[in-house]
C-alpha cells in the first residue's frame, strides 16, 4: 500500500466521495546541474534554490513591510529573528526592492536559473505565487542565454497568470533562464517566484483529461512480464499537441518523456493524491480525434519501455541484482539511468549469467525476468516513484468489504501445475514438485542465470506462488493507494476474513467518477512456502511436532482487545438527529471505541522431532465501561519459550497469505475464538424524547415574553457495550520431509 493518512482512508470509503485527477507533464533534461542563483537583490527570507525544488505551493502570509501586510488578526506569521524560517516552510524567491505607487520598478528587478550540462532547451515554465494579496507580474521579459547572450527573449504585458509556459524556440547548449520584471499588479509589493522549470511541467486536470483508464498487471513467477497501461485523452481546442510542429509539448512528449499520473480524493481539509505511476509514450502511441480537438494517448510504465528491446550486454558483465538493473534502465538512454530501485537487502546479491553469449542479442524483458527468478524478487514499476523496482514480496494490505464493492466477488479455482523442468546452466536438467499431481500441466524454464538446484528450488518457490489455490475477482470503487502485490484482506461478513495477493487492477474514470474498478486477487494454497500449517484451536495444552521436521514457522498474537461502551442518547450536539428545533437537538450517541487486534510476533525456529512443547492462548480483553475509551488489552499467547509480548501491532490486522486467512482484525462485531480480533465498539444509545414547553415570564414584557424549556417524556438511552476481545492464535508452519513430498 502507497503511504496514506488516516483521512484519507476514511474518504476512499465514504460515501459520497470527490474523486480528483490528474497527470503531470515533466519535461526537461535529466542531466542538467544546478548552479547558484543570481538577481538583482532579494529579501532576507528569500530561497533561491527553491527555484527548482518541484515544490508549487504558494509561500506562507507573513508580516512585512508591504502595505496591508501587518493586520491584527491578518493571519500573518511574522518572520523569526535572524529569518530563520523552518525549512519545510517554502518562501521561494522575493525579491528585496517594492513596487512604486503604479506598480513599477525603477530599476527592474531580475533573477536568473542558472545551470549547466543542458544539450537543448525548447520549451521552460514559470511559476508565481498563488496568494491574491501577492499579487501577479503584469509586465516582464524572459530570456534564455547560452554564457551571458541572449538566445531567445520574449516580452509580456498585461499579465494576470500566476502559472505560464513559453515553448517556439531552440536554444542549444543553455546556461539560464532569466526573468525581468518591470511592472507589478499591486502597489508595494516584492516580486515573488515559486519555481523556473526549464522544460515543461504542465499539470492537468479533469478539465483537460477527458477519458482517462489506467490497468496493472504483475506476475510473481517471473514465467511473463508484469506491465501497466494507461490510456488518456487530453483536450486539444488551443493545438498545443500538433503533431505537425517539430518544437512543441507534443515532440517532447513523444520522446519518451514521462507523464505522471494521479488520482485524488477530497478531503476535510484539502486533496491528498496518490501516485499510480509514471507512463511513457511507446512506439507511434498516438492518435487525434474529432479534427484533431483531442489527443489520444497509449502510454506503458517503464517495464513496457524494455520489454522488446535487444540488451545490449555491457563490459564487464553485471555480477549483482542491483547491476543488472542499472545495466537495463541504461538500455533506455540517459535520461533513465537513475530510474531504477532495489531492495537493500537483496542489491548485492549475486547474479551471474552463465556466459556473455547467453545473454547477448536477449531482449531486456527477458533478462529483467530471469534476474529476478535468480535473486528470489519481482520485478514491477514503483507507484510513487515510476522506477524499475526489484523486491521481494510483502503481505500487507487494505481491507477490502462489501460497502466499497458494487457486487459480491467471485471466487474461481486457480491454475494448477504439475512440475517445473529447470535446465540449468551446464545443460543438466532438475525436475521439481508442483503443488498438484493430478494437473497435466508442467513448465520448462530455461534461465541463464540459475546453475544449480539449490537456484532452481528458490526460483521455484517464487513460481509456485502464483499457482493453486483460488482466484478472487471483485468490482468495486477503487482505492488508488492499493499496489500489485498488496496482500488484501476480504471482510466477506464481520466474523471472519480471507487474504488473496492483488494481481492486476484497473482504474477508470466513468461519468466523474472513479467506478466499475476491477481488481484480480490470488489466494494461494501456500505451497510455494509451507506445505503444512496447523492453527492450534484449544486454549491451553501440548502439541507434538512431527517427525522428519526440524524447521518451522511459528505465528503468535496477543488476544484481541475489547470494544467500548457507547456513549448515552444525546440531548444536544452532533449525530443522527431525529427533532431540532428552536437550539434543542436530539441524536443517538456516539459508536463506542473500537478495541485493537493483538499483538503479533513471528519468526522461524528449530524443534526436535517428536518434541512436546506447551502452549496457551491469551484471553481476549474484556468491554470497556467508560464511553471515550477501548476495553482492556489482551493477554499474550505462549509457545514455549516464545511469547507475543514480543510482537507488534498491526493496525489493519496480520494477514497470512500462506494460508488465506487474516487474524488480528481491530472492531469485529462477533469475534471468533483464536483470531486474536479487537472487539467493536457498542453502539450508541436511543436518543431522549420529549417537547419544548412555553414557560412565561413572571412579568412578561415585549422583549422578554418567556422562555422555552424542554420536557421530557423518555430518558437518553444507556450506550451498548463493545464486544469483548478474542482469544489469541497460534499458528505453526513447516515443510513435509522431501521423501514425503515426492511420494517414497
Amino acid at each position: 500500500m502507497l503511504e496514506r493518512s488516516a483521512a484519507y482512508d476514511a474518504a476512499i470509503v465514504g460515501s459520497p466521495r470527490q474523486i480528483l485527477l490528474r497527470a503531470v507533464a515533466d519535461i526537461s533534461d535529466p542531466d542538467k546541474v544546478w548552479l547558484p542563483v543570481t538577481d538583482s537583490g532579494a529579501a532576507p527570507w528569500s530561497r533561491g534554490a527553491e527555484l527548482r525544488d518541484r515544490n508549487f505551493d504558494q509561500p506562507p502570509r507573513a508580516a512585512t513591510l508591504e502595505p496591508g501586510r501587518w493586520l491584527l488578526g491578518g493571519g500573518f506569521e511574522i518572520f523569526p529573528d535572524g529569518y530563520r524560517v523552518p525549512g519545510d516552510r517554502p518562501q521561494g524567491w522575493a525579491s528585496e526592492a517594492l513596487s512604486g505607487e503604479d506598480g513599477t520598478f525603477n530599476p527592474p528587478v531580475w533573477v536568473s536559473l542558472n545551470f549547466q550540462g543542458m544539450s537543448i532547451l525548447q520549451a521552460f515554465s514559470l511559476f508565481f505565487s498563488t496568494d491574491p494579496l501577492d499579487g501577479t507580474p503584469e509586465d516582464f521579459t524572459v530570456e534564455v542565454l547560452e554564457n551571458g547572450t541572449a538566445y531567445f527573449t520574449r516580452s509580456v504585458t498585461g499579465n494576470r497568470e500566476t502559472e505560464m509556459w513559453f515553448d517556439g524556440f531552440t536554444v542549444h547548449n543553455p546556461t539560464a533562464i532569466r526573468v525581468t520584471v518591470t511592472k507589478w499588479s499591486l502597489p508595494g509589493r516584492r516580486v515573488r517566484m515559486v519555481e523556473i522549470v526549464p522544460g515543461i511541467y504542465e499539470d492537468w486536470d479533469a478539465d483537460e483529461l477527458s477519458a482517462f483508464t489506467v490497468t496493472q498487471q504483475g506476475q510473481f513467477s517471473c514465467l511473463s512480464l508484469p506491465y501497466g497501461r494507461a490510456e488518456i485523452a487530453m483536450d486539444n481546442h488551443d493545438r498545443r499537441f500538433e503533431p505537425r510542429r517539430k518544437d512543441g509539448i507534443f515532440q517532447s512528449i513523444q520522446e519518451r518523456q514521462g507523464v505522471e499520473l494521479h488520482i485524488g480524493v477530497r478531503l476535510p481539509d484539502g486533496v491528498e493524491y496518490k501516485e499510480l505511476g509514471m507512463y511513457y509514450q511507446a512506439g507511434d502511441g498516438w492518435k487525434t480525434g474529432g479534427n484533431a480537438m483531442d489527443m489520444k494517448w497509449s502510454l506503458v510504465d517503464i517495464i513496457g519501455l524494455l520489454a522488446e528491446r535487444t540488451f545490449l550486454p555491457p563490459d564487464p558483465l553485471p555480477e549483482t541484482l542491483e547491476g543488472w538493473l542499472q545495466a537495463l534502465v541504461g538500455q533506455l538512454g540517459e535520461a533513465f539511468r537513475r530510474r531504477y530501485r532495489v531492495d537493500p537487502a537483496y542489491a548485492k546479491r549475486p547474479v551471474a549469467a552463465g556466459s556473455r553469449e547467453a545473454v547477448t542479442g536477449k531482449k531486456c524483458g527477458d533478462i529483467l525476468r530471469w534476474v529476478c527468478q535468480a535473486s528470489g524478487t519481482w520485478p514491477r514499476a514503483d507507484s510513487a516513484t515510476g522506477a524499475l523496482t526489484a523486491e521481494p514480496l510483502w503481505n500487507q494490505g487494505a481491507k477490502l468489504d462489501l460497502d466499497n464493492l458494487s457486487g459480491y466477488p467471485i471466487m474461481k479455482a486457480n491454475e494448477s501445475l504439475a512440475a517445473l523442468i529447470f535446465r540449468l546452466s551446464d545443460g543438466t536438467e532438475t525436475v521439481i514438485p508442483g503443488n498438484a499431481a493430478s494437473s497435466e500441466r508442467t513448465v520448462t524454464i530455461v534461465n541463464p542465470f540459475l546453475h544449480t538446484r539449490e537456484q532452481a528450488q528458490a526460483a521455484a518457490r517464487l513460481i509456485l506462488s502464483q499457482y493453486g489455490g483460488n482466484i478472487i475477482e471483485t468490482t468495486g470503487r477503487g482505492n488508488p493507494a492499493s499496489e500489485i502485490g498488496d496482500v488484501d484482506t476480504i471482510w466477506l461478513d464481520e466474523s471472519s476474513a480471507a487474504t488473496a495477493r492483488r494481481m492486476a487492477q484497473t482504474f477508470e474514470i466513468r461519468d466523474g467518477a472513479l467506478q466499475g474498478c476491477r481488481s484480480t486477487l490470488l489466494q494461494a494454497d501456500g505451497s510455494y512456502l509451507w506445505t503444512e500449517f496447523e492453527v492450534l484451536d484449544q486454549e491451553e495444552g501440548d502439541w507434538t511436532a512431527p517427525e522428519g521436521v526440524t524447521d518451522f514457522r511459528l505465528v503468535l498474537s496477543d488476544g484481541g482487545q475489547g470494544g467500548g461502551v457507547g456513549q448515552e442518547g444525546q440531548k444536544t450536539g452532533a449525530g443522527n438527529s431525529n427533532i431540532s428545533f428552536s437550539g434543542f437537538h436530539t441524536a443517538y450517541g456516539e459508536q463506542g471505541v473500537d478495541g485493537k487486534g493483538g499483538r503479533v510476533w513471528f519468526g522461524t525456529i528449530k524443534l526436535n522431532p517428536g518434541a512436546t512443547v506447551h502452549y496457551k492462548r491469551g484471553a481476549g480483553g474484556a468491554p470497556g465501561s467508560v464511553y471515550g475509551e477501548a476495553g482492556g488489552l489482551g493477554q499474550p499467547s505462549t509457545f514455549g519459550a516464545y511469547s507475543s509480548a514480543e510482537g507488534q501491532l498491526y493496525p489493519d490486522g496480520y494477514t497470512d497469505i500462506a494460508n488465506g486467512r487474516a487474524f488480528c482484525r481491530p472492531g469485529v462485531e462477533v469475534p471468533l475464538p483464536g483470531s486474536g480480533d479487537g472487539g467493536k465498539g457498542g453502539d450508541g444509545g436511543e436518543p431522549p424524547e420529549g417537547y419544548l414547553a412555553f414557560v412565561p415570564a413572571f412579568k412578561p414584557t415585549e422583549n422578554h415574553p418567556g422562555h422555552y424549556t424542554w420536557r421530557e417524556t423518555k430518558p437518553a438511552g444507556p450506550g451498548k457495550p463493545g464486544a469483548a476481545g478474542a482469544s489469541g492464535f497460534i499458528m505453526l508452519s513447516w515443510e513435509r520431509p522431501e521423501e514425503e513430498r515426492h511420494g517414497r
